[in-house]
């Protein structure tokens, strides 16, 4: 079984998967050859302390306590999220 990681891709995007070139190529297939530019030099697997750290709402009114990534990332692979995915964005 593989380990499912989080990347920062952007200023706006991290997406989930087993490596950042998945995560770029889904990235791009899903959003534009155009996208995500930088990523193959510029983008980072969150280390365990940015999992921790970093908070997601899931509710879009933000009236609920957001949850850590790494609350988050374990709550996708419980529920069977096909990886790779885009796992949190700014701009949603």
């Amino acid at each position: 079984m593989s380990t499912i990681k989080v990347f920062k891709l952007d200023d706006c995007d991290w997406w989930a998967g087993e490596s950042l070139e998945v995560c770029i190529a889904e990235g791009r297939l899903q959003c534009g050859a155009d996208c995500y530019e930088d990523a193959e030099t510029e983008g980072v697997e969150l280390d365990d302390e940015g999992m921790r750290r970093l908070k997601i709402y899931l509710d879009e009114d933000r009236k609920e306590k957001p949850i850590s990534f790494a609350e988050h990332l374990a709550n996708e692979i419980a529920g069977g999220t096909k990886f790779p995915c885009l796992f949190a964005s700014t701009e949603w």
